[in-house]
């Protein structure tokens, strides 16, 4: 009976060993105002998924995409919270379980920030700081906040860790433009309406078993966050996909307009009408010095 006592601890403490897992973030273009912000938002969300789903959470949290993938590969990470961009830009590799959200809203607002007077064609030639993300943050720019109207408008890009050091750089004078969400735009006027881009998404990175991946959905989904973000949603890939498909190339090609048929009947194109000969009036057209028609 001993024996049995031991072996059946032994078993419940390697399940629960087994129930640990790690968070992760990486969202350079979310709206932190440091890093110490964006690592203080994952270590909450691991103290939420400890105390309510009873899985020990350990935090990480990266500021280069390189490091994160990394991790990746070496199967460091179980659940990561993910930048909007960087899904799009790599065509959603992971398995969406919820969006964050910020005013129950999971995309943020974006704008074309400056120091400079004038409008978007005054900034042609200047300077712009964005998030470095991925390989495809030229088309981001270009393509998705630009509609691929203005190519090749800035003369260089300032490549900055996160978005906060971004919109700083503009305020240094290190670039004369940003595009970011309005919620760090303070200080700097608006130049251009860019539209919206989805929030970051809270991701499962490696296949876990399903009881675990829901435990720690749920876990998440009841999480009160604070900060850049108040809470999740449910999450699709498709505004991520739909992000992803604003980043190609716009071909522009003319509108070819089909001619509209016009009947005409036969005896109208023919057939001569007839004339009637008929003298004018022209009685009214003359003025008599007596003042008599």
């Amino acid at each position: 009976m001993r024996r049995l006592a031991a072996f059946t601890l032994f078993l419940a403490a390697g399940a629960f060993a087994e129930e640990k897992v790690t968070i992760a973030i990486y969202a350079p273009n979310a709206p932190f105002e440091s890093g110490d912000a964006r690592y203080s938002f994952v270590s909450r969300l691991a103290q939420q998924v400890t105390s309510v789903a009873g899985v020990q959470a350990e935090p990480k949290a990266f500021v280069r995409a390189g490091d994160f993938e990394a991790a990746i590969k070496k199967n460091q990470i179980d659940f990561a919270v993910v930048d909007g961009v960087y899904l799009a830009e790599r065509g959603v590799p992971f398995t969406i379980l919820a969006a964050a959200s910020a005013g129950g809203d999971t995309s943020a607002h974006w704008s074309l920030y400056s120091t400079e007077s004038g409008g978007v064609l005054e900034l042609r030639g200047k300077k712009l700081a964005l998030a470095a993300t991925g390989s495809k943050d030229a088309q981001f720019v270009d393509n998705a906040l630009l509609e691929g109207e203005l190519q090749k408008l800035f003369a260089s890009r300032v490549n900055a860790p996160d978005i906060a050091s971004a919109v700083a750089a503009v305020s240094l004078k290190k670039a004369e433009c940003v595009f970011a969400p309005d919620a760090l735009g303070k200080g700097l006027r608006k130049v251009f309406d860019a539209g919206r881009v989805p929030n970051p998404a809270f991701v499962a990175v490696k296949t876990l078993p399903p009881a675990l991946v829901e435990k720690v959905r749920r876990a998440v989904m009841a999480h009160t966050a604070s900060g850049a973000f108040d809470g999740w949603r449910a999450g699709s890939p498709d505004p991520y996909k739909v992000l992803g498909g604003r980043m190609a190339a716009r071909a522009r090609r003319p509108v070819m307009a089909e001619p509209q048929a016009v009947p005409v009947e036969t005896g109208d194109a023919l057939v001569p009408q007839p004339f009637e000969p008929a003298s004018l009036d022209l009685k009214d057209q003359f003025w008599s010095p007596t003042g008599t028609p």
